[in-house]
Parts: C-alpha cells; structure tokens; sequence
C-alpha cells in the first residue's frame, strides 16, 4: 500500500484575491498532473494560524474532475455561498484536504472586510449593473452579425439580379 503525506504543491489555488467584498465567493483551484483526486476531499476557509484540519471554519466536498485519465493538470472550482463564510476581519485561507486528513494545497491568506459604507454597496450594484451590460452587448453584437450576415445575402442576390 502506497504511503500518503501531506505535500501542499499538489494543488495549486489560482486568481486568490486579497478581499473578497460580501457575496458568494468562487475559489479555483488546480489539480496537479500527479494528483489523483479522491470523492471524499474537500476544500476549506481556515483561519491563518490553523494547526489542524479540523480547525475550518467552513468546507466544500471538492467535485471529481470530468475526465479522471488526463496527463494534465485540471481545472476546477467551488462555490461557498455567502451565508457560510467569515464576517470578520481575520486572514482566511482556502486549504484543499484529501480523504484522509492530508493538506495537499494551501492558497496565499485573503480576508471578507464587512461593508462600512454606502459606497461598498455601491460597487455590488454596480456589478450587477455591469454584468447585465455585458449580457446585452454580447446579444447586440450577436444580432448585428446576424444582419450583417442576412445584408451580405441580400446584396449578393441583388447583384445576381442585374
């Protein structure tokens, strides 16, 4: 039987930020090519100065990969909902713990600063404003294809005609 430690470059946690503002956060993570997930790992927030893994404030069961035969390096993420996560000023840190109670990927520490104004909620509407424009350019743009395409037809038959 092969003998498991804890060896935190395993995986690899990507695009941490150094605040989250309130809202649900999306932690990504990479599994390492030589890394073999296993159902029961899972990620989680600790507070920094954790000395055990049972030490979370909060976890995730980490989903299995689609594709388990991959030579590669995998791609994943994990959703924690707001409700879940720190209200505090503290440092936090997204550990990734496999089956057997073994850290094999620690993030650099980040923290959930609570809203002191206006002006920080501000910033989530205007977010959410942002990301509706988004939406629409992106079905602006689709439709102008569209017409350009139906254009080029229409002006290809009017020259066949004359």
């Amino acid at each position: 039987m092969e003998e498991r430690h804890s060896n935190f470059s395993q995986v690899l946690f990507n695009n941490v930020e150094k605040f989250y503002i309130p809202g649900d956060v999306v932690c990504c993570y990479t599994l390492t090519e030589k890394f073999v997930p296993r159902p029961k790992d899972w990620v989680g927030v600790f507070k920094v100065g954790w000395e055990t893994t049972q030490e979370y404030y909060t976890f995730m069961w980490a989903p299995m990969p689609d594709d388990l035969n991959t030579e590669s390096a995998t791609q994943q993420k994990i959703q924690f909902k707001a409700y879940y996560l720190p209200k505090d000023e503290e440092h936090y840190q997204f550990c990734y713990v496999d089956e057997d109670g073994l850290v094999q990927g620690i993030s650099i520490p980040f923290q959930f600063p609570p809203p002191d104004s206006e002006e920080d909620i501000m910033i989530v509407i205007n977010k959410e404003k942002m990301d509706e424009m988004e939406q629409l350019r992106e079905e602006l743009y689709q439709e102008n294809q569209e017409l350009k395409d139906k254009y080029a037809d229409l002006h290809e038959q009017l020259q066949r005609k004359q």
